[in-house]
């Protein structure tokens, strides 16, 4: 800029913002006010001899204050959109599962207490997704109550508590079990019953008090089809049930591959009490086994990816709610170890597979449940699987490599191996709450461990002892084995008859163990043992009158309907059968001179001694029988065999497929009896 200019704009004024006149405002360059003007000619038009001219007055543009509307209805708004992404969730997840409604399968509910009623007196609007909207779809548990409340500016999402009339279920099988129409009182009844009887003997699922029988048939239908099967006292429908559960099986798991919990629970559930569908031969070792396989499938066996998402049935990706560190849920966890109780129960009960193989995620899941965070009945499967982990320590011994034996053998460890585990068997009984111990389920396995720990002292060979100390400590271990066996058997006759149903397969092994350990302790041939003394004690043939007696009145006190028009019978007409059989074989095989009562003898079975037996007051002498020297009487065991032929159901018993009872020919610990040959081949039981 020239040195005259600056000196002649130094002694103007500049104009103020907006004020510059019409020539400085098209050329963009600062107006200046001349001396004297009053601003009305500026500098630069002086200079340029221009006319000086106010450029035009700018429209001052005035900022719009929106007024926020009011809180309701952006509220309404955001919940519209709630609102529609949820009808097009629950339409695409009804078009994927393609369940025909029908409502005749379905029970109907009371409508749960209303959302306003559940509020404080505030509340201003409620919105129920669902309502009938034109062709809107007909409201289902998945849609959710809504209520807003204006003056807290909350919303309020709720569900109801039970499943609408037409509600659906994500599980195909929720159609295959609607075959059967059970009314909803009787329902609950039977959940209630399957709680009080059933869980108590294996807690293998939590169900809680507030869980309906509606909602567990919609959450979890297979396992609410086994509850139903167990708990009907009209035999015809428990066998009717009993094939539905057989076609799912075979339908969805085994042909279509299905994998979710609900159906490793059933398969749990069927495979612990499958001795109420037992028709010829038993089949809870393909039970167990598809349970693990099933398990397995669904990838619940180990701890898996954290925090991964588990991709549902119709391809949603969900997380999973209430995991744990690794990912798995508590559910999930008592699934396995449940799994672990049936692969055990079904190896003591048949010794056809070994159970499964326990790994540290196992012990992580017992050590979780053992805590009892959700239920304490948690703690009663923990220490039932304890039980179970030191019994198959002894009696699964690994496949030999050279010969591939597998047998039930119980191992013979050392004493001090066997005083260890005694010694575990007490922590056990110490760690259980104080509220807990004299729950009769624990009782069952605490004793039942001891039994098979002290049973192993007599697998060893007799040493010759001069000074006869040792002949001593096997009279005194003979003692404990039998206290043992006496304390099982008190736990067994002190429950009421209405606990009975819940005698799952696994106790019941328990007893036939028990029964056959104390009939070898009313035989054995051991110096200085009095068998005279172990039956005043615990005879074996009463205890089996009063089974006889206790069950042959459980169907009475429970209503039972036998099924018309078929040969087939409920449990417990046909377990009496069984038990008579029992003791026509231990009968058998009682000692030659042995005086068995008259009251002990089976009504129903022909006992055929020869005509030569002498008869004694009060009983029968058995002159002809298994002697326990390795000699034996083939017409009296001919006789024996054919005396079993009793139940009119055509009931299979075969020695091979019933190891515990084949366990009362077995080896008289270390006498070295052999059984005679035919007590392998199968007999039928009519």
């Amino acid at each position: 800029m020239a040195p005259g200019l600056t000196a002649s704009t130094e002694s103007c004024s500049p104009a103020p913002y907006g004020r510059a006149c019409a020539g400085c405002s098209r050329a963009k360059c600062k107006c200046f006010y001349r001396s004297g003007s009053d601003g009305s000619e500026c500098e630069r038009c002086h200079r340029l001899g221009k006319t000086c001219e106010p450029s035009a007055a700018a429209r001052v543009r005035k900022r719009k204050v929106r007024t926020p509307p009011p809180t309701s209805r952006r509220i309404e708004e955001k919940l519209d959109d709630l609102v529609s992404l949820l009808r097009s969730q629950a339409g695409e997840k009804q078009d994927a599962v393609q369940v025909t409604q029908q409502p005749q399968q379905y029970t109907p509910q009371t409508t749960p207490p209303s959302a306003p009623d559940r509020l404080s007196p505030t509340l201003k609007t409620l919105v129920s997704f669902g309502d009938p909207l034109d062709s809107a779809p007909t409201k289902t548990r998945d849609d959710p109550e809504i209520a807003i409340d204006t003056d807290s500016n909350v919303v309020h999402i709720f569900r109801s508590s039970s499943p609408g009339p037409r509600s659906f279920s994500l599980s195909p099988v929720y159609n295959d079990v609607a075959v059967h129409d059970v009314p909803d009182r009787t329902a609950e009844e039977q959940l209630a019953t399957f709680r009080r009887v059933f869980l108590n003997m294996f807690p293998f699922v939590h169900l809680p008090a507030t869980l309906s029988a509606s909602e567990l048939r919609y959450e979890k239908p297979f396992l609410w089809l086994n509850i139903m099967a167990l708990t009907t006292n009209r035999v015809a429908q428990q066998f009717a049930m009993g094939d539905t559960i057989w076609r799912i099986i075979s339908q969805r798991i085994i042909t279509e591959h299905l994998a979710d919990l609900d159906l490793v629970l059933g398969l749990v559930c069927f495979a612990a009490w499958s001795h109420y569908f037992k028709n010829d031969k038993p089949f809870m070792t393909i039970l167990s086994q598809l349970a693990v396989a099933t398990a397995m499938e669904l990838g619940i066996h180990n701890g898996g990816c954290k925090n991964l998402p588990h991709r549902s049935r119709s391809g949603w990706a969900v997380y999973r709610p209430n995991t744990t560190q690794d990912g798995r849920t508590l559910e999930e966890r008592r699934t396995m170890i449940a799994v672990f109780h049936v692969t055990s129960s079904t190896w003591t009960a048949y010794r056809k597979t070994e159970p499964l193989r326990w790994t540290p995620y196992l012990d992580s899941c017992l050590r979780m449940l053992s805590q009892g965070t959700e239920t304490y009945m948690d703690i009663i499967l923990a220490t039932q699987v304890k039980c179970q982990i030191i019994t198959d320590q002894l009696t699964c011994p690994s496949a030999d490599s050279s010969t591939g034996d597998t047998g039930g053998a119980i191992k013979r460890p050392s004493p001090f191996l066997i005083s260890a585990l005694l010694g575990q068997v007490n922590e056990i009984r110490q760690s259980i709450p104080e509220q807990l111990r004299a729950e009769r389920i624990l009782q069952y396995y605490l004793h039942s461990t001891e039994l098979t720990i002290q049973e192993t002292l007599f697998t060893k060979a007799r040493l010759p002892d001069q000074t006869g100390l040792s002949q001593f400590r096997r009279i005194q271990d003979l003692d404990a084995v039998m206290r043992s066996v006496e304390s099982w058997l008190a736990v067994m006759e002190a429950m009421p008859m209405l606990d009975w149903p819940g005698v799952n397969v696994d106790v019941f092994a328990q007893f036939t163990h028990s029964l056959v350990v104390l009939f070898k302790l009313t035989t054995i041939d051991e110096p200085g043992w009095d068998t005279a003394e172990v039956r005043r004690r615990a005879d074996v043939f009463n205890i089996l009158d009063r089974l006889c007696d206790i069950i042959g009145r459980i169907p009475a006190a429970l209503g039972t309907v036998e099924a018309e028009g078929t040969s087939r019978m409920g449990l417990f007409a046909k377990t009496p059968h069984v038990l008579r059989a029992i003791k026509a074989l231990f009968a058998a095989e009682m000692p030659a001179g042995s005086v068995v009562e008259n009251s002990a003898m089976p009504q129903d079975v022909a006992m055929h001694t020869p005509e030569s037996a002498e008869g004694s007051a009060g009983g029968v002498v058995v002159t002809a029988g298994y002697h326990g020297n390795g000699e034996e009487n083939t017409e009296s065991f001919q006789q024996a065999r054919d005396a079993v032929v009793i139940n009119p159901d055509n009931f299979m018993v075969s020695l091979t497929d019933e190891p515990w009872l084949s366990d009362i020919f077995g080896p008289q610990w270390d006498m070295g009896v052999r059984p005679p040959e035919f007590l392998f081949a199968p007999y039928e039981v009519q």
